[in-house]
Parts: structure tokens; C-alpha cells; sequence
């Protein structure tokens, strides 16, 4: 199971490094960079909730773990895709 974790958690640092490549090389679409930081944001956050709910609740079946940890990763991913996905008011002429 750590080694899953570990997994979802270097493809978290792959999406974050994609994402500040492509900003630096050129002006990228900002729905690409958008989605490629929610991904590295949103691995990153199941990564971390995933394991401590592991090692807090041992007790607890491991796919009703992974199911919690897996919809508030959703959730966030949602919410941070919808609020970088919007133009910020200080860019507007």
C-alpha cells in the first residue's frame, strides 16, 4: 500500500514540474496550467490523507480509507480547478 502511496505521490511532483516547465518555456493556455497544478495539488493532498488515515485508522477497512481520502481529493481538485481556471480581476484592462 506505501508504495501506491508513493506512486500517486511522484506522479503529484511529475505534474508539478510539467506545469513549471511549460510556464517557463512560454505562454501557456491557462486551462493546461490550471489542470496540471490541480493534479499535482490534488495527488499530492491524496497522498498525505491517504497515508494518515492509514496509519491513524488501521482498524478501519482500507477501501473505506482510500474511498474518504479519494472523494476530498476530488473535492479539492474541484474546487482549486474552478478558481485557477478564472481570470483574476487585477488582469482585466
Amino acid at each position: 500500500m506505501y508504495v501506491l502511496l508513493i506512486v500517486i505521490g511522484g506522479l503529484g511532483v511529475a505534474a508539478a514540474s510539467a506545469a513549471l516547465w511549460l510556464h517557463g518555456k512560454s505562454r501557456v493556455e491557462l486551462r493546461l496550467f490550471a489542470a496540471l497544478v490541480t493534479a499535482a495539488a490534488s495527488l499530492s493532498l491524496f497522498a498525505v490523507v491517504a497515508w494518515l488515515a492509514m496509519v491513524i485508522a488501521s482498524s478501519a477497512p482500507w477501501p473505506l480509507t482510500w474511498g474518504l481520502a479519494a472523494v476530498l481529493a476530488l473535492l479539492f481538485a474541484l474546487r482549486l480547478y474552478r478558481e485557477l481556471r478564472q481570470p483574476s480581476l487585477r488582469d482585466a484592462p
